[in-house]
């Protein structure tokens, strides 16, 4: 089709037109008018006329030159799509010799370059690139400012995605621009080299780069006027490169004049102005470098902080430089935070380290910084709460960070420090003597790339300390010369009134008493007390080292104390020192508890009478420590890792001592610590809820905060959820304050004190059996009478541990016959003579307690894994215990109480209902059951027909039916595999046709129609060999969940003949309350079906397997 002349005629007077509404836009900033023109460009271009005077490129460089300035005044970021489009099409079309080429590649980077400012899209930073190196001549003086903005686009492209390429190639080319007329050579090109070999220096750390810089923006302010608004950016590069400077040479000259340069920033930057943002980063980061290099300016530490919390205020969410600044503002948090002991800071430092480093691309420039500070984070926190996921996470953060700092790195150095701390406390944690030899490489190699700067110190002192702790573990003199070499050479680069020389102080005392106690010098004594004398002297009160000192003059009095035995005064000052350190206001709860746990150590030696005061101390420290992990598996690791014996030595202590009633609370209050945490939780609020309007108030809160910490407890933890954590724990201690101000609450929640727990005795006595390491005993706890001590002298911890070891050998070492039962019955016996019978003759003698009476086991320490219930003398004419009394256990007191909690009782007559699960095949490798179904069968025929059980098995036994169908039932019996996770008891589960019913599901699902479970699989009732007060098992978790009576096992059940243990039970019981069952009546049961079954068919092991627990 043709185009008529009409048609060129209509184009071109519409192009006309749009030009002359256009050039009246220009002039007089008629938004209308502009709207109008670009009308008449759209127009011109549906002609489709194409000629020589009005082409189509012509027309859409005029459209798209319209459409831009619209965008620059009405902001609609489709107008800048449309003009970037509309050029791209104009330069395709023109022909490649037209002199309108150029200025048109100039102007399609332009428009590119502002929708790369809106959205960071790299595609368009590398056509800006493309567009420029197209039309760019570097030899030709013309190009000039053609060759300036390809350079700052390759600037540009370099600070987002770190391509070190791209600085050299904008150095290079700046370089060409100067060099056209160096003496005249542009301010503003100046700045933005120095800018780059600032770049560039930071990336691969070659001196001649930071000289550049240094001296390129120093010629640049030579040549700007004070009134330049230029002048602010360029003083700004001279303070940076003074301050890297000053961190690789440690010239103070050099951080005076960046922090003063930064300052004149500032005063040409008010708020407002473009600039102020970076200028307060900037000079934030500056003073707090100041801080780094004389810590006692706590005052500078203050105004960083100030100055960071301003910057971020005014810091847009998308902003480049937001992660930058949330890094740095945590960085100086962490630092306040080891100022303090303010565990707030140190959270609130992680949670933005982490908030940064989302922000930051992978190839960002920063990122490697960010990693580092968050490492060194983690590992603060680690040190002062002593979870061993932070340092795992540290770890990943420095590998992570050593990929982008390669040799040539300026902070590589750095970098290996932190590499070598956490190694360090790897090996604090692991005793692997690898992590301690290679924590000295890496401070070594650190050393190696500082020969000089204000670091240099630092690595000194820390090679120095891990010499130290080597010369500890080897014994190696040299090490140990080495160390105070070191340390010296530390302390005298740390100028007077710098904090840090504490550290130092710190670090000679204790390797000067290491000295001392290997060769006695008095000087060497007298000087590390000297040493300690000044670091004290340089502390406030409250500061965190208060504590690290007292430990250390602690540790030092008893060196002098070994070599001076005659002389009490430095035992004394010993355990003074021990004190102070163990109750100081301020730092870690885990290291204080180290130091209590030292103090019980050495008091216990010495027999010393604080001993009492330390175990005391411990256990408040520890539940205060455990307190502050989110997760009921974080708990009972950091338990099994540092307090398996807590309590039950400290109960020993109180024995003792004659302190029978506190011996008791102290089991209470340190024992089984997961099932107290998890109950507050479900604390019965009946008597505050009928306290008023202002009581359901808060039992509602209560109830409603501690489900979600339940819930929080149960799951797995991020470091998100760990902040949610402690914000809902925040607001439950709250509550729980508020609760105790009601009148009658004063004691809600706080450890039982002896007065209600003995109330647990009201059926029968309760029997407390204590292994520790300093003694074994038993005491009766009786309802109406005090409790009785009855010291074990004839056993102590290592005959329990051969004892627990032995059983568990030959409960799962089967088929041996006679032999086995041999073995068997002379462990029994052991058990009888030394424990059990004490116990018995206490029972008759002094509480005239009627045979066939009911007992409890509260066992602790290794006795959980020995069978109590079954000790006889197994001699002619003696009977054994279960001839004499009935017995039952329970993991602790307060679970035995919450089980005799009366509950609503129902007139309803009608038989309860029981429910058999039965898996005789599950998911997950297990072996096949071959009786699962003749043991549901036997328990069908044994019940009468009034008595309906509901049968799940097979495919139909699922984890979520399952744990649907016990939640709702209020007999349970279970006919599976039951499995025992030795690494990590919470995941101890029964087996199902769809994999594993975790003992962390069932404590998850609790019921209010609960009364009793048989649990007929194996290690049901098996503890965890770490941390046996903790009663971590399955049966423990039924028991939690509301059963008020549970038969568990204590090793494997044999397949074979568990059938006969089952039906004897239940006829039993049956037999015990015909009318209906009663769980009240399961110990009395399970005692007699363990006499009346076929010996010759069901061994030993087995007829003893099965323990009752609860009421």
């Amino acid at each position: 089709m043709t185009n008529t002349e009409d048609d060129v005629t209509s184009a071109r007077d519409y192009t006309v037109i749009g030009d002359e509404l256009y050039a009246l836009f220009r002039d007089q900033g008629d938004l209308h008018a502009l709207q109008l023109a670009i009308g008449h460009y759209h127009a011109a271009l549906t002609e489709d006329v194409l000629d020589s005077k009005c082409s189509r490129s012509d027309q859409l460089l005029k459209l798209g030159t319209a459409l831009a300035r619209r965008f620059d005044l009405v902001g609609n970021t489709a107008d800048l799509d449309v003009a970037i489009d509309c050029h791209r099409v104009a330069i395709d079309l023109q022909t490649p010799d037209s002199l309108d080429i150029p200025i048109m590649h100039v102007k399609h980077a332009q428009m590119l370059m502002k929708r790369f400012g809106l959205h960071v899209n790299q595609s368009d930073i590398d056509l800006v690139i493309e567009q420029y190196a197209c039309i760019s001549n570097q030899t030709d003086p013309a190009h000039e400012t053609w060759l300036v903005d390809l350079a700052d686009a390759l600037v540009t492209r370099f600070s987002h995605w770190g391509d070190v390429r791209d600085l050299s190639q904008a150095i290079h080319l700046y370089e060409s621009v100067v060099n056209f007329d160096a003496s005249n050579a542009l301010t503003s090109v100046l700045g933005n080299l120095s800018l780059a070999h600032f770049f560039r220096y930071q990336q691969e750390g070659d001196a001649p780069d930071l000289a550049s810089s240094i001296a390129y923006s120093t010629e640049a302010l030579d040549k700007i006027s004070s009134e330049d608004q230029n002048r602010s950016v360029l003083l700004n590069n001279l303070a940076n490169g003074l301050l890297l400077r000053f961190k690789k040479l440690g010239g103070t000259d050099d951080l005076e004049q960046a922090i003063k340069s930064y300052g004149s920033v500032i005063e040409l930057c008010p708020p407002g102005h473009k600039g102020h943002l970076r200028a307060l980063s900037n000079l934030a980061s500056a003073i707090m470098t100041r801080y780094e290099l004389q810590a006692s300016l706590v005052v500078d530490l203050e105004i960083s902080l100030g100055y960071y919390r301003e910057a971020l205020d005014i810091c847009p969410q998308n902003h480049p430089d937001r992660p930058i600044l949330l890094d740095n503002l945590a960085t100086t948090l962490r630092k306040r935070f080891q100022h303090t002991g303010d565990i707030i800071d140190l959270e609130t430092s992680i949670e933005n380290h982490y908030e940064a480093l989302h922000a930051l691309p992978l190839s960002h420039p920063h990122r490697s910084d960010t990693l580092c500070s968050l490492g060194n984070a983690l590992q603060s926190r680690f040190a002062f709460q002593g979870d061993p996921d932070d340092l795992v996470a540290a770890v990943d953060r420095y590998s992570e960070a050593l990929h982008l700092r390669p040799p040539s790195h300026p902070e590589r150095a750095d970098l290996l420090n932190n590499i070598a701390n956490v190694t360090f406390n790897l090996f604090n944690e692991q005793r692997n003597p690898r992590n301690l030899d290679l924590s000295i490489e890496h401070y070594s190699e650190a050393l190696q790339f500082s020969p000089e700067g204000f670091r240099r110190s630092l690595l000194l002192h820390n090679l120095a300390s891990s010499l130290t702790t080597r010369f500890i573990y080897r014994n190696d003199a040299k090490d140990l010369e080495r160390a105070l070499e070191l340390g010296a050479s530390a302390l005298e680069l740390r100028e007077r009134g710098n904090e840090y020389r504490l550290s130092s102080h710190v670090m000679l005392a204790n390797a000067k008493g290491l000295k001392y106690e290997l060769e006695g010098d008095p000087a060497m004594l007298q000087a590390a007390f000297q040493h300690l004398d000044k670091a004290h002297g340089m502390c406030t009160p409250g500061h965190p080292s208060l504590l690290d000192i007292w430990e250390e003059y602690s540790r030092i009095h008893l060196h002098a104390y070994s070599k001076a035995p005659q002389s009490t005064i430095h035992l004394e000052e010993a355990f003074r020192y021990f004190r102070s350190a163990s109750t100081h206001i301020s730092g870690g709860s885990l290291p204080k508890f180290r130091v209590a746990l030292r103090w019980i150590k050495e008091a216990e030696v010495h027999k010393h009478p604080s001993a009492l005061d330390a175990h005391q101390i411990a256990l408040n420290m520890f539940d205060r420590h455990v307190t502050t992990k989110p997760s009921v598996e974080s708990r009972h690791r950091i338990v099994r890792e540092y307090a398996a014996s807590l309590a039950v030595d400290a109960a020993s202590c109180a024995l003792r001592l004659g302190l029978v009633t506190l011996a008791v609370e102290m089991l209470e209050h340190g024992r089984g610590i997961l099932w107290t945490y998890l109950g507050r939780f479900r604390t019965p609020l009946d008597d505050l809820q009928s306290a008023g309007e202002h009581g359901c108030q808060l039992a509602s809160e209560f109830v409603r905060l501690g489900s979600l910490l339940e819930d929080a407890a149960c799951g797995a933890v991020t470091e998100e959820g760990l902040q949610h954590y402690r914000s809902l724990l925040r607001e439950w201690d709250g509550v729980v304050d508020q609760i105790r101000l009601v009148d009658g609450f004063g004691d809600f929640l706080l450890a039982p004190s002896f007065s209600k727990l003995k109330e647990v005795a009201k059926n029968g006595p309760v029997i407390i059996t204590n292994a520790s390491q300093y003694s074994c005993d038993a005491v009766i706890v009786h309802h109406e009478h005090d409790p009785i001590h009855i010291p074990l002298p004839d056993i102590n911890t290592y005959d329990i541990l051969r004892l627990s070891e032995q059983f568990r050998y030959l409960a799962t070492n089967r088929g041996r016959g006679r032999s086995a039962e041999r073995e068997l019955t002379g462990l029994l016996r052991q058990t009888w003579d030394t424990v059990v019978f004490p116990v018995v003759k206490t029972l008759e003698c002094s509480l005239h307690l009627p045979q066939g009476s009911r007992i409890w086991w509260c066992p602790t320490g290794r006795f959980n894994s020995i069978p109590l219930h079954a000790a006889a003398p197994f001699r002619k004419g003696e009977k054994g215990l279960p001839n004499y009394y009935i017995s039952s256990y329970t993991p602790t007191l307060s679970a035995l109480l919450r089980c005799q909690k009366p509950r609503h009782v129902s007139n309803d007559k009608t038989p309860p209902r029981i429910l058999a699960v039965g898996q005789a095949a599950p998911a997950g490798g297990f072996a096949k059951l071959g009786t699962v179904d003749e043991e549901l069968d036997s328990l069908q025929s044994i019940l009468p027909p009034v008595m309906p059980m509901t049968r799940l098995t097979g495919e139909s036994a699922t984890r979520s039916e399952s744990l649907r169908a016990i939640h709702s039932s209020p007999w349970v019996h279970l006919a599976c595999h039951g499995k025992q996770d030795v690494t990590r008891p919470l995941k101890s589960c029964f087996a199902m046709s769809d994999g594993p019913l975790a003992l962390l599901d069932i404590v998850r699902a609790p019921s209010d129609s609960a009364e009793f479970a048989f649990l007929s699989a194996c290690h049901t009732a098996a503890g965890d060999n770490k941390a046996p007060d903790e009663v971590v098992h399955l049966a423990a978790a039924m028991q939690f969940a509301g059963f008020r009576g549970v038969v568990g096992t204590m090793w494997a059940v044999d397949d074979a003949v568990v059938v006969n243990m089952v039906s004897a039970f239940y006829k039993a019981l049956l037999e015990r309350s015909p009318d209906g069952l009663n769980s009240e009546h399961a110990a009395m049961a399970l005692n007699t079906a363990a006499k009346r079954v076929d010996k010759s068919v069901v061994p030993l092991q087995q007829r003893i397997v099965f323990i009752h627990i609860g009421i």
